[in-house]
């Protein structure tokens, strides 16, 4: 009997702890009515589809807790931000960059998109530790949090929000759950999603904060804390799997997780007025391409629509009554419309460090810290290629850095350069770069040259102004030549083999306002370079020296979202006779420089092709994107050549035809490309993987 009596006290004592019973509202007092959002990464998008629905029941919404993405999307609405502009914002977004620690090209001078663009591992070599604990430290997630949350940059009470709010994380230290309830808004939102080994945690004093999923995933509880007396629940929380679904590790981590908040779901879900469960089977956590977007929004959209009556019940229960909540000032809701180019935007923040764990640019003008760099290509004329690459700062009176770079393939090449930074707009350089390559020369497709060539360069540029959007170098060059092999066909020799060296005045100047370095949709490209051949810094032996003036422009115009038409024009002139061979102009390939220094691409050919001293070209490609990294190109290319400027209309203009598949991959682009001409009448076949270089 005693037994009994003291477990139905005990009873009496807890079941008011686990019951929580929902609180009375006097009458004719507005009930106060919350919206809890679960976590579930990109499944969360469904919330905005839920929130918009209860916003057309007419249900007034006074208090929102999130975890997570919940948090993310709960956190924007309370400061004023509608569902029409968080639908486009969560459709706009680039995941893929938003979700790294990618650089944006605003951030980058043209140098340095240019390597990013080459090199497909970039490592800091220092000995200091930075603070990761995560793969991604998420600089785009701040910044986008930063600018959107713009009108509180303070610590605040998050109860003087338009609408009160708080997040939930958890303190991996302690395994305690973490409530914001205040402090700065984008510092509660960003540890509340910081998912454990992807997302670098939050430390604030002795916490360290991460997901809040691991402890409550659906903080119904905190919102009945708050003082909300109709809980309205969105959960895209997956269901339990059963022993024959559970095959990956994502599987087991996120069963285990389950299984943790299992206890702690259930009563809150208990405690709940209405609970809508999104249905989100086929999707995870990471699963932010466009179309699964669409789709989860639009589950969320039908999860609401069969819950219509309830909402519309909830409504007709509080209408016409008399909200007792107290009444805040609260900061005005930003009147923001939406951007359809783009919501990410650049923020007034002082930048991290160039080379700094949070910033992962390639190089500054000069490194900080040691750092290593790897790139690879393969494709069906050169085979593999392998680029090595070593910058690290130099301890001198004047700030200087030093460069080496290796190159494995058709081509061998060993350089090393010296970088100086006397101001801050300029970097004079001095380099050195040996190349030894076997080349293969062709003359309407019989290959006329197989040359093997040393080829000795230094070069010093004073002037080297490297900006956003374009590069400035000049400076003089010294190159030495020296050959072996020769010819192959049965013509005579129109070029001496024989060893000689050059000294070259030279001036480039590059501009690059394209969007995307591979595909681009928007923006111009323009390079003009102008340099003066002679052996002796005057002329070249019993001749004037040797004038050299090459060029490219490329615009980029889009009629149609996924069309976009990129006409172009470009050519070299070499106004002399006695063109040197090393200096000969050569067309074919699929972008410069892709055999020799000097070659340039015509559409349909796809080997060096010797053509006249005087080259120019226009191309007109469309470029049609089909899926989110899918494209397909067509280009049509015409050409002019002659030994002299004024014989240009002369001859019958080359005509080249190509059409060619992308898809662009975090390696760089796999292309597939086949073409004609009318230089070669023979049909190419290109294959590329890895970045152009």
């Amino acid at each position: 009997m005693k037994r009994i009596a003291f477990t139905l006290a005990l009873l009496a004592i807890m079941l008011p702890l686990v019951a929580q019973p929902r609180p009375t509202v006097a009458a004719g007092q507005r009930p106060t009515v919350a919206v809890v959002l679960s976590g579930g990464g990109a499944k969360g998008v469904a919330h905005i589809a839920a929130l918009r629905a209860i916003e057309e029941a007419g249900i007034p919404i006074d208090i929102v807790c999130g975890t997570s993405m919940g948090s993310l999307i709960g956190a924007l609405y309370c400061i004023g931000y509608s569902t029409d502009f968080l639908d486009s914002l969560v459709r706009a977004q680039d995941w893929v960059t938003l979700l790294s620690d990618r650089s944006l090209p605003t951030e980058l001078t043209l140098h340095q998109r240019q390597e990013l663009n080459t090199y497909v591992v970039i490592r800091s070599l220092s000995n200091e530790r930075p603070d990761r604990g995560g793969l991604i430290r998420g600089r785009n997630l701040d910044r986008l949090f930063r600018q959107l949350c713009h009108a509180y940059p303070d610590s605040i009470s998050f109860d003087s929000l338009p609408i009160r709010y708080a997040c939930v994380a958890t303190d991996i230290v302690t395994n305690n759950e973490v409530d914001f309830h205040s402090g700065h808004l984008t510092t509660a939102m960003r540890a509340s999603m910081a998912i454990p080994g992807v997302f670098t945690p939050v430390r604030l004093g002795d916490s360290v904060l991460v997901d809040g999923g691991l402890r409550n995933n659906y903080p119904a509880d905190i919102a009945r804390s708050m003082g909300a007396d109709i809980i309205i629940g969105v959960t895209v929380q997956n269901e339990m799997l059963k022993a024959d679904e559970i095959h990956t590790a994502a599987d087991v981590l996120n069963q285990i997780i389950d299984h943790d908040t299992h206890h702690k779901y259930t009563s809150n879900l208990a405690i709940s007025n209405l609970v809508m469960k999104v249905d989100v089977s086929g999707y995870g956590a990471g699963s932010f391409t466009a179309s699964a977007i669409d789709t989860l929004l639009r589950r969320g959209a039908e999860e609401a629509a069969r819950h219509r009556d309830d909402l519309l019940a909830i409504s007709a229960q509080i209408r016409g009554a008399t909200h007792s909540m107290p009444t805040t000032d609260t900061t005005p809701t930003p009147a923001l419309a939406y951007q359809p180019s783009s919501v990410l935007q650049p923020v007034h923040t002082t930048p991290a460090p160039a080379n700094s764990p949070d910033q992962l640019t390639p190089t500054g003008r000069i490194a900080t810290k040691p750092i290593a760099s790897v790139g690879f290509r393969f494709d069906s004329e050169d085979l593999g290629t392998l680029l090595l690459n070593l910058k690290t700062p130099l301890r001198l009176p004047l700030p200087a850095g030093a460069e080496a770079t290796l190159r494995f393939g058709q081509r061998l090449e060993i350089g090393g350069q010296l970088i100086f930074l006397p101001r801050s707009f300029t970097s004079p350089t001095l380099a050195y770069n040996y190349r030894h390559q076997t080349l293969d020369i062709y003359t309407h497709a019989s290959r006329t040259y197989n040359i093997k060539y040393h080829q000795h360069t230094a070069d010093f540029a004073p002037l080297n102004f490297r900006f956003r959007n374009y590069t400035i170098a000049a400076g003089l060059r010294w190159d030495y030549f020296n050959y072996s092999g020769g010819l192959l066909a049965s013509a005579p020799l129109a070029y001496s083999l024989d060893d000689d060296h050059y000294f070259t005045y030279h001036l480039r100047a590059d501009l690059n306002t394209e969007d995307q370095w591979y595909f681009p949709t928007t923006g111009t490209r323009i390079h003009i370079a102008a340099a003066y051949h002679t052996n002796n810094l005057v002329a070249r032996r019993d001749e004037p020296g040797l004038p050299d003036l090459d060029f490219h422009l490329r615009l980029n115009l889009s009629p149609l979202p996924r069309l976009t038409l990129q006409p172009m024009f470009y050519g070299r002139l070499l106004p002399a006779d006695h063109i040197p061979l090393a200096y000969s102009n050569t067309a074919g390939g699929y972008w410069f420089g892709h055999f020799t220094e000097h070659q340039m691409p015509l559409a349909g050919v796809s080997n060096p092709e010797l053509v006249a001293s005087r080259f120019a070209a226009l191309q007109l490609q469309a470029q049609i994107r089909i899926l989110n990294n899918h494209y397909i190109l067509l280009a049509a290319s015409t050409a002019l050549q002659a030994e002299h400027i004024t014989h240009l209309l002369d001859h019958q203009p080359l005509l080249g035809l190509q059409l060619g598949y992308s898809y662009l991959t975090p390696l760089g682009p796999i292309d597939l490309r086949l073409g004609n001409n009318t230089l070669t009448f023979s049909p190419t076949l290109f294959l590329n993987l890895g970045h152009q270089f």
